[in-house]
C-alpha cells in the first residue's frame, strides 16, 4: 500500500517544528544584554587579570631571556625533568628554544586553568544560581524561551573568551612574539574555555544547587589537569583526552599544530547538546539528580549555629579534601624524580644555591606544599563566603530571628572555615608524604612535609580574615577578598619571575612562611599572621554587627 502525504500538510508540519525550534530561543537578545551588563565588572576584573599575569610573564621572559645562550640555559634546566613538566607541560619548541616557547612553558597552562574557572563560573551563575535563586522563574513568565537562557550565558562566555583570547594575543605580539603563535594560543583559549562553558552547562542541569554544579566544574578541571600531567610525563595517549592537553597540544610558537582546534569545537558541540536534551527533561529549578528530602523535624545537633554551619559547609568541605588530596598523592610520587633534575641541569644546582634552598626534592616540596596551599585557599575563602551566601537568600533571618546573637552566627562559620582549612592542609601534607613514601621508600620525609603543609595554616586565615571583614562591611564588598586570592596566586606563581618590589611581595601573607622542608621553621612570623588573621576576623565581625541585613 501507497501512503499518500498531501504537500500542504507536510509544509505545515515542518513550519510548526521551526517554529518551536525558534521559539525556544524567543528573548535571547535581551537575554544576552542582561548577562553582559550584569556581568559587567566581573568580566573587567577576569579579563584585565588574565591577559595582566600574561603581559607580567612576557615581559618578565623577555627581560630575564634575552640572549640565545640564555633560553638554551632555560631549556636545559627543563628538558625531560618530571616534576616540572607535570607542574608546565611537555615543553614544546624547547629542543630549539626560543622566547614565545619559554613563554608558553612558564604560563601557558595555567593561563588555560584561569580561562577554564571563569567559563565555569560564568555559566553556572547564568543558568544554576538563577534557577536556585527563583529569578528564572520571573523571567520565564516573561515571552522567553525554554533554551534562550543556557544559550544566553553560551553566547555571554564566549564573548569573554574572546575578549580575554584578543587582550592575550594583542600583548604577546607587542613583545615581539611571532604572530602566527600568538594566534595559535589565543585561538587555544577559546576552545579550552568553550569545552569547560559546555560541560558546565550540563552539570547545571544535572545538579541541583549551584555549589554543586560549581564542584562539578572544578572536578572536571582537576581531573583534566591530571589526566595531562600524567599523558606527558608518559609520553601517552592520555594527554588527548584532556581539554587542557589540547589547549597546549597545539603547540604554540613551535610548529603549530591547527588542527587540534577540531577538538574543543567538537567537544563543545557534543556538550552543548547534551545540554540542551537534558534542559527539556526536566522541570524548571530541579536538577536530573534531585535533592534528597530532608526530615520533617530537625535533628537535637542542628539546634545551634555551629553545628548548622558544619551541615551546610560539609559536603564542599569533603569536595575539597578529595580533589586536593589526590593532587597531593600525584605531586609527592612525581617528586622522588625531582632529584635527576641535578643528573642532567648542573646550572639547576647553581641556581637553588644561589637562593639559598637546600636540596632539590626540599625545593620541589616547598613549592609543591606552596601550590597545594595556594588551592586549597579557595576552600577557606568560599568557606568563610557562606556567609554572604546565606543572607542573600533570605536564609539567615529566620536564625537571627532565634536568641541567637549575629556574632554567634558568623564566629560559627568562620569556625568551620578555620576547622576545615587546618584539616585539609594536614590531609594535603599526609598524602603528599605518604606519596613519596610509596615512591621512594623512605618515610623520613613524611612528618616534615605534614609540618610544612601545616605552616601553611596561619597565612590562609589571613585571607580567611580579609574576607570575613570585607563581607562584614557589605555583602557587595565580598568579592574583594577574591581579588585578594588571585593577587596572592600570582605572587605564589610568578614573583619570582616577574622581579617586582619587595613590598609588593610582602602584600601576600605566604610570602611571609618559611619555605619548608628547604627552609628552617620559625615562630615570629606565624604568631604575627596569626595576630593579624584574629584582628581581621575581630574587626569583620564588628562591622558586621553594627550593619543592616541584606
Amino acid at each position: 500500500m501507497t501512503t499518500l502525504v498531501r504537500p500542504d500538510v507536510e509544509s505545515a508540519g515542518t513550519s510548526a517544528a521551526g517554529d518551536h525550534r525558534s521559539a525556544s530561543f524567543t528573548g535571547l537578545p535581551q537575554l544576552v544584554r542582561l548577562v553582559l551588563r550584569r556581568d559587567r565588572v566581573r568580566l573587567v576584573l577576569w579579563v584585565g587579570g588574565i591577559v595582566g599575569l600574561v603581559v607580567a610573564t612576557a615581559a618578565s621572559i623577555v627581560g630575564l631571556y634575552d640572549t640565545p645562550e640564555d633560553l638554551e640555559r632555560y631549556a636545559r634546566l627543563v628538558r625531560g625533568n618530571t616534576a616540572l613538566i607535570v607542574q608546565a607541560g611537555p615543553g614544546y619548541g624547547l629542543d630549539d628554544p626560543t622566547t614565545g616557547a619559554v613563554v608558553m612553558n612558564e604560563m601557558g597552562i595555567w593561563t588555560l586553568v584561569a580561562a577554564a574557572l571563569m567559563s565555569v563560573f560564568m555559566v553556572v551563575r547564568h543558568t544554576r544560581t538563577e534557577e536556585e535563586t527563583e529569578r528564572a522563574e520571573m523571567i520565564r513568565a516573561l515571552p522567553v524561551g525554554r533554551h534562550a537562557q543556557l544559550a544566553a550565558a553560551m553566547i555571554g562566555v564566549t564573548i569573554a573568551n574572546v575578549l580575554v583570547a584578543t587582550g592575550v594575543a594583542i600583548s604577546l605580539m607587542a613583545y615581539d612574539l611571532a604572530a602566527a603563535g600568538s594566534v595559535a594560543y589565543s585561538l587555544s583559549l577559546i576552545g579550552v574555555g568553550s569545552v569547560f562553558a559546555g560541560g558546565a552547562a550540563v552539570a547545571s542541569q544535572v545538579a541541583s544547587g549551584s555549589r554543586t554544579a560549581l564542584a562539578l566544574g572544578g572536578a572536571a578541571i582537576a581531573a583534566s589537569f591530571v589526566l595531562r600531567a600524567i599523558g606527558d610525563v608518559n609520553e601517552s595517549v592520555l594527554t588527548w583526552l584532556s581539554p587542557l592537553g589540547w589547549g597546549q597540544g597545539i603547540r604554540a610558537y613551535a610548529d603549530e599544530r591547527w588542527w587540534v582546534l577540531v577538538l574543543p569545537v567538537l567537544a563543545t558541540v557534543g556538550l552543548l547538546a547534551a545540554a540542551v536534551g537534558l534542559q527539556a527533561r526536566r522541570d524548571l529549578g530541579a536538577g536530573l539528580l534531585p535533592e534528597r528530602a530532608g526530615p520533617s523535624v530537625a535533628a537535637p545537633r542542628l539546634s545551634t549555629p555551629g553545628a548548622l554551619a558544619w551541615r551546610l559547609q560539609r559536603g564542599a568541605m569533603f569536595g575539597w579534601m578529595t580533589g586536593i588530596g589526590l593532587l597531593a598523592f600525584f605531586y609527592g610520587i612525581v617528586a622522588d624524580q625531582a632529584e635527576s633534575i641535578l643528573e642532567d641541569n648542573p646550572e639547576m644546582e647553581d641556581f637553588l644555591a644561589q637562593l639559598g634552598e637546600g636540596s632539590i626534592l626540599d625545593a620541589f616540596l616547598s613549592t609543591a606544599v606552596l601550590m597545594l596551599a595556594l588551592i586549597a585557599t579557595g576552600f577557606t575563602i568560599a568557606s568563610v563566603l557562606r556567609l554572604r551566601s546565606e543572607e542573600l537568600a533570605g536564609r539567615v533571618e529566620p536564625v537571627l530571628a532565634t536568641p541567637t546573637p549575629r556574632w554567634r552566627w558568623a564566629v560559627s562559620h568562620l569556625a568551620v572555615a578555620v576547622a576545615g582549612t587546618v584539616v585539609l592542609m594536614l590531609v594535603t601534607g599526609a598524602l603528599t608524604g605518604l606519596g613519596l613514601a610509596l615512591a621512594s621508600g623512605d618515610t623520613s620525609t613524611f612528618w616534615p612535609i605534614v609540618g610544612a603543609s601545616s605552616a601553611m595554616v596561619p597565612a590562609m586565615l589571613v585571607l580567611a580574615g580579609v574576607a570575613l571583614l570585607s563581607y562584614g562591611v557589605s555583602p557587595r564588598w565580598a568579592l574583594v577578598s577574591w581579588g585578594g586570592f588571585a593577587y596572592t596566586l600570582v605572587i605564589g606563581l610568578l614573583g619570582s619571575a616577574l622581579d617586582l618590589p619587595q613590598w609588593a611581595l610582602n602584600v601576600s601573607p605566604f610570602t611571609h612562611v618559611p619555605a619548608m622542608p628547604a627552609a628552617g621553621f620559625t615562630w615570629t612570623p606565624m604568631v604575627v599572621l596569626l595576630t593579624v588573621a584574629v584582628l581581621l576576623g575581630a574587626a569583620g565581625v564588628r562591622a558586621f554587627e553594627r550593619r543592616d541585613i541584606s
